[in-house]
């Protein structure tokens, strides 16, 4: 969708990247278009852009400073997170740097957001928490839809065939850990689901290009 482009004629609901003229609601960025049937809601979500955090988001993030009583946590955002030991630990440890120190990498959840995009984290549970080895990806975060698909079938696709685990943060970081060669695949499929991801047909050129690269590898 380009700007100005129209989206959808009647009664919807509202999202990002949308304005209503009467009955015609039209696109105001260039991005990809996104119907929710549930809420008969219309959006447009922009294909450039910064993180801005969101409660209820997954992030991958890095530790960047401990401090008595919480971590603070960049994610990827032009605002640092913080993580309160009430949402990373069910018992009291005196030393924080024991559990997260500078330079580890989280998977977390953000559990909320005030005004000014201070958000706070949460990594208590599975599968949240500390990412041991594996490597990290970057996407433009407006392209994270594309990457995890309608349902979640781009990232299950991608997942079996690598045959890896793969987290994905909102905030564009991804994590995934597996054989070698497999990792290097995944970065060229996010390479190019993030250079590609306005046009039609992806999903078959994605799929054509892990069964190659499938064969090579096997």
């Amino acid at each position: 969708m380009t700007p100005g482009t129209l989206v959808a004629q009647g009664e919807y609901a509202l999202g990002s990247g949308v304005i209503r003229e009467g009955n015609e609601i039209y696109s105001t960025v260039l991005g990809l278009f996104y119907y929710q049937d549930n809420k008969k809601l219309v959006r447009v979500v922009p294909l450039e852009g910064k993180y801005l955090p969101k409660a209820g988001d997954s992030v991958v993030g890095k530790i960047v400073k401990v401090l008595p009583g919480k971590w603070l946590v960049n994610i990827n955002s032009a605002y640092l997170a913080s993580l309160d030991p009430r949402n990373a630990l069910y018992d009291r440890v005196d030393d924080l740097s024991r559990v997260y120190n500078v330079g580890d990498l989280i998977f977390a959840k953000i559990d909320y957001v005030n005004e000014i995009y201070d958000a706070s984290l949460f990594t208590k549970v599975m599968p949240y928490g500390k990412l041991r080895g594996g490597k990290i990806y970057e996407i433009h975060p407006t392209r994270v839809p594309r990457l995890i698909g309608k349902k979640g079938s781009m990232i299950y696709m991608i997942k079996q065939g690598t045959k890896s685990k793969i987290l994905v943060g909102q905030n564009g970081l991804i994590w995934a850990t597996g054989k070698d060669k497999m990792t290097d695949v995944i970065g060229k499929v996010i390479t190019i689901i993030d250079n590609e991801a306005h046009i039609s047909g992806l999903t078959d050129r994605i799929k054509e290009f892990l069964e190659k690269e499938g064969e090579q590898n096997s």
